[in-house]
């Protein structure tokens, strides 16, 4: 017998389909779970079915919703066009049972098949999976096909966390940072300013996470009602500070980077600060982190209305949350492009340190529109090079320390003004390398083959149609410009050679031949994420707990929340993430994902579906992979 599923209306092929039940309880999407139909005729039916076996009537899916629930039921039964979601019901097995009497006297009969004995296991196992219900259509439970509804207690203990990573991070700054800066820092305003608006801070955030920490202890019916007036009250008092921080932020930033560079003392106690294994990431994005700590509340504010209109939550505690959304909307609409400003600031000053062009790059009208790894063409070989495409010319450079301690050296650039591209090996130079690109102006022809090809074609192509329109010649950035062939290969370091502990994302580049573009650069600090995950030990079969902060791209470990310093780090720029197939031997753990990057492969799992989503599609969005997701784990996220 075979159910055929209807597909809906938004999907442009129609197949029939026979549904698999019980394949993967970390699966969301309801198409995974299906298969081509298979017949197996002569089966008996399952005890619970309402429906006997002679009749042969259509079971239709009606509808699949957000909150990932689905029904199948006959077409004739009922209007066909009604797309309606089946809610479960909290019932007792008492009343269940009843209402699968009255549906079963109320109601003709029709069939069901049995699927084949591939599959017949599965279906006995989550045979209580289908539980009654009073209407002509069977209900298919969320374990097996839809995607689970959030549960409150999840987000908020998401958002307590997420808090205590920024109280962290506040710390870190006004106490570690700042006592060992305060010397330095007494005659510039600027600064004195910078950390007396930070210091006014956490008084004004603590009661919401004490509030936050208060609701983990709660009934799930009592979090909202705790947390929602509190919230209101934050976000009502820390807007107008946030509003000036942006605002004063560039000029804090601008006076920072002066004194680094005019200063030795404070470069040096800068550097050693950086360096030390308490400060996760520079101190520039951290401070650009705190920054944007009202508007990563926004996402989780959204999940935490969405969970109060479907469970049909207090009007009260609603209108908290959503005049509190409100709120943080309209004060990221007004510092959108300031903030943008400051992530592409900090990211140019970065590329300088790592280039030696300190106070070259950082122009008003030019942009950094990506950086990465190339290899460019040469009498002799291709040559491995990092290439910065900005707005107005590109550079190119090697790997190479020069007098001033930098990781790269820019030895050429170009003007993208009057400069024309070709996708693919014009003069046939690159020795049958693909994903090669060619770039003509009036005096040279630069050929280089890019892993990212497609990333660096529309961006230079987007930047050359720029450069056509510019009114306005940028200087030149003055450097000795040297021919491929005289650079003296000594002083080049070959990727073999062991990286720093903590690397930018230009050096990440090189080493695993990636690209890292300006959308990239805006993800950096509004896509985070914490929580405690359990890593599998590589020898054993145990399972590791483990405390993960993830930002600017980066997994940070530590034992436990309370710990200062991680016990390592993991870039995830070009990493891939996906679930465990059969041949990783992953058995009986549910919510795996991994990590992998050329023979390297990491396994997570979280306690929750929940958990499992948000993580998978964060790294999704920090690893910058040019391999996109598998079709399964797509399919799980419904990507």
């Amino acid at each position: 017998m075979k159910i055929h599923i209807q597909e809906p209306l938004y999907q442009s092929v129609n197949k029939k389909r026979d549904v698999i039940i019980g394949i993967n309880s970390t699966f969301s999407s309801e198409t995974i779970c299906t298969s081509e139909p298979i017949l197996k005729p002569n089966k008996k039916p399952r005890k619970r079915m309402s429906r006997s076996t002679n009749d042969t009537t259509e079971l239709t899916r009606f509808d699949s919703s957000d909150s990932g629930g689905v029904s199948i039921g006959d077409p004739t039964v009922g209007s066909r066009d009604s797309l309606r979601l089946m809610k479960r019901e909290h019932s007792s097995e008492y009343q269940l049972r009843h209402d699968y009497a009255v549906m079963k006297t109320s109601q003709s009969t029709a069939s069901v098949g049995t699927p084949s004995k591939e599959i017949e296991m599965s279906l006995e196992d989550n045979i209580d999976n289908y539980a009654p219900s009073c209407s002509s259509e069977y209900y298919i439970t969320r374990k097996d096909f839809g995607k689970p509804e959030p549960q409150l207690a999840n987000v908020l203990k998401e958002f307590y966390w997420k808090e205590v990573v920024y109280a962290k991070d506040m710390k870190l700054v006004n106490e570690s940072f700042f006592n060992k800066i305060k010397d330095h820092v007494a005659d510039c305003r600027f600064l004195k300013e910078l950390f007396g608006s930070l210091k006014e801070l956490p008084p004004i955030h603590q009661p919401f996470v004490d509030a936050l920490k208060e609701s983990m202890k709660e009934p799930d019916d009592s979090k909202a009602a705790l947390v929602a007036p509190v919230l209101l009250a934050t976000v009502h008092n820390l807007t107008p500070l946030y509003q000036s921080l942006v605002q004063n932020f560039p000029i804090y930033i601008s006076a920072l980077d002066q004194l680094y560079r005019s200063k030795i003392g404070f470069r040096t106690i800068m550097s050693k600060f950086e360096s030390s294994k308490e400060c996760y990431t520079q101190v520039n994005w951290l401070l650009l982190k705190i920054l944007n700590r009202l508007i990563n509340w926004q996402p989780v504010l959204a999940r935490i209305i969405e969970i109060q209109l479907s469970e049909c939550g207090s009007d009260t505690e609603t209108t908290a949350f959503g005049v509190a959304m409100d709120k943080i909307i309209e004060f990221a609409k007004k510092t959108k492009s300031t903030r943008q400003s400051l992530e592409e600031y900090i990211h140019v000053l970065q590329v300088e340190r790592d280039t030696g062009l300190v106070g070259i790059l950082t122009h008003p009208n030019r942009k950094i529109l990506r950086i990465g790894f190339v290899l460019r063409s040469a009498r002799r070989a291709p040559c491995c090079r990092i290439m910065v495409l900005c707005s107005d010319r590109i550079l190119f450079g090697h790997r190479g320390a020069n007098l001033d301690g930098n990781f790269f050296t820019v030895h050429a650039e170009f003007k993208l003004k009057g400069m024309m591209i070709d996708e693919g090996d014009t003069y046939k130079v690159m020795d049958g390398e693909k994903d090669v690109i060619t770039l003509h102006n009036a005096d040279i022809s630069i050929v280089f083959a890019a892993p990212d090809r497609a990333s660096w074609i529309e961006d230079i192509t987007e930047a050359i149609k720029n450069a056509a329109r510019a009114k306005i010649d940028l200087p030149s950035l003055v450097m000795e410009k040297k021919e491929e062939n005289d650079i003296d290969m000594t002083k080049v370091l070959l990727p073999e050679e062991s990286p720093v502990s903590k690397m930018s994302p230009l050096q990440i580049c090189w080493y695993r031949k990636c690209s890292f573009g300006r959308k990239d650069v805006n993800k950096m600090i509004t896509n985070t994420m914490c929580g405690y995950l359990k890593r599998k030990l590589r020898n054993s079969a145990g399972w590791q707990d483990l405390w993960v902060v993830m930002c600017c791209h980066t997994l940070y470990f530590y034992r436990s929340h309370n710990d200062r310093e991680p016990l390592a780090h993991l870039s995830l720029m070009d990493y891939g993430v996906g679930l465990p197939t059969v041949v990783d031997n992953i058995d009986n753990h549910e919510n795996c994902f991994k990590l992998f990057y050329g023979s390297h492969t990491y396994f997570f799992r979280t306690d929750s579906y929940y958990f499992f989503e948000r993580w998978v599609d964060s790294i999704f969005q920090a690893a910058i992979s040019r391999d996109s997701l598998d079709v399964v784990t797509a399919l799980a996220l419904r990507i």
